[in-house]
């Protein structure tokens, strides 16, 4: 069990935007050095030393072969900001940009999803296909991407309520 939960955490990482290598100050920098080489090399990693209260390290960041490495303190908030501006920088925030957006993985594979039920759905109208398949590509073009924006379909709305009623009692 443990072994499948390592191999979708692994399946996970390579899925992520960044990741966040947190280890104490206290430990061997090299300790992890097999586990930190055989992440993604496509998926930029931060290291994050915390417990520097510990150590008596002040904080600070500095970039390294390996990437940024930001030295903290979480119990008392120590360069927490770094680590805050660190992650704002890499992710491109600048602040309060109208119309601004961040495509995420997720979001690029909704989107990816949609454009491909659409390509069907216009197939499917421009052959003459079946009404029904055309409502359905349309549909499952609506749920992808009703992920990126958070809404829901009425389908959803019902699911939710009868989820929470037991009916037939």
């Amino acid at each position: 069990v443990e072994q499948e939960g390592m191999r979708r955490a692994r399946e996970q990482i390579g899925k992520a935007d960044r990741v966040l290598w947190i280890f104490d100050d206290l430990a061997d920098p090299d300790r992890d050095a097999m586990e930190r080489a055989a992440l993604p090399q496509n998926v930029p990693v931060t290291l994050v030393r915390n417990k520097i209260d510990l150590t008596g390290r002040a904080p600070g960041m500095l970039t390294t072969a390996q990437g940024t490495e930001i030295f903290l303190s979480a119990r008392y908030g120590q360069g927490v900001d770094l680590l805050r501006q660190h992650l704002k920088q890499s992710v491109g925030y600048q602040g309060s940009q109208e119309g601004l957006f961040i495509a995420r993985r997720r979001h690029l594979d909704a989107l990816k999803r949609a454009s491909e039920h659409l390509q069907t759905g216009q197939w499917a109208l421009l052959s003459s296909a079946s009404g029904e398949l055309l409502a359905e590509d349309l549909r499952q073009a609506q749920y992808a991407l009703a992920e990126i924006t958070g809404a829901f379909s009425s389908d959803d709305l019902l699911g939710r309520i009868f989820a929470s009623f037991c009916i037939g009692k």
